[in-house]
């Protein structure tokens, strides 16, 4: 086992076992919500207007649970299905700063196949897996396919005058790391500062990355792990999916380095 598993496996450790027993809503002065853990994060930073972009908007959920948070903040929402985007653009047509695109995010620009499920909200760039355990919903079996557009985020940034992502949030369904794979330039510049993103623990899609495998690739330019939230468990006890928020180093020296430490 090299030093990076071993390391992970004792933060994941740590982490899950605060996690599975989380009661509170806050740890000290820090919140234990998810997003008022970023809008913390946030505030510390001193960003009063932040670009956010949420990959995998779906019906807009959590476009206005970010409006709510951040009233001047610039939102870019990415939703690869018709019928869901048109649903972005009618709610939030009186509001100039936030950004609808009919696009799937992935590692390359170009079409790609879209899988559309019974429940819209699994719809995924992968089909559902056949190998293993059935960890999903019948009612989230796959429905037809779709070609839909793929952009990068490297490539949405550079057009649209985008310098900063203050909170990249993914609600993709697997399609994470490919996801971060067309992130390269942001993430090796330290243009991204807080990711926040549903997590799989064991398959739901073919070939889907797991924690470790965004946790991987993520060390590589120096995001670590923040904390895990809302866990999901199958009917045999197994972890299925949470939340989980990374941060780069710069964000963890300027906001909790700055914490008082532990008693």
């Amino acid at each position: 086992m090299n030093s990076f598993i071993k390391s992970f496996s004792k933060n994941m450790l740590g982490s899950m076992g605060l996690e599975l027993r989380r009661t509170r809503s806050r740890i000290g002065s820090f919140p234990g919500d998810p997003f008022f853990a970023q809008k913390e994060i946030i505030d510390r930073l001193g960003v009063t207007r932040p670009v956010i972009f949420d990959v995998g908007a779906h019906k807009g959920e959590t476009v206005a649970r970010y409006k709510e948070l951040f009233a001047d903040s610039t939102i870019y929402c990415f939703e690869p299905f018709q019928d869901n985007a048109e649903i972005l653009r009618s709610r939030f047509s009186s509001q100039p700063t936030v950004h609808v695109f009919q696009n799937a995010v992935s590692d390359i620009n170009g079409r790609k196949t879209f899988f559309v499920n019974e429940n819209d909200a699994t719809n995924s760039l992968l089909p559902r897996t056949k190998d293993s355990r059935r960890y999903y919903s019948k009612t989230a079996d796959a429905k037809c396919t779709v070609d839909v557009e793929a952009v990068t985020i490297d490539d949405m940034m550079q057009k649209n005058g985008v310098d900063h992502i203050d909170i990249l949030k993914f609600d993709i369904q697997g399609g994470e790391l490919m996801a971060l794979e067309g992130a390269e330039n942001a993430l090796k510049e330290n243009r991204i500062s807080v990711i926040y993103s549903e997590t799989l623990f064991v398959p739901h899609y073919e070939n889907n990355p797991l924690l470790l495998d965004l946790w991987k690739y993520l060390d590589q330019y120096n995001y670590s792990l923040f904390d895990i939230y809302d866990l999901y468990r199958a009917t045999n006890g197994q972890l299925r999916f949470a939340d989980t928020m990374f941060i780069n180093n710069a964000t963890r020296s300027r906001v909790l380095d700055n914490y008082r430490e532990e008693p």
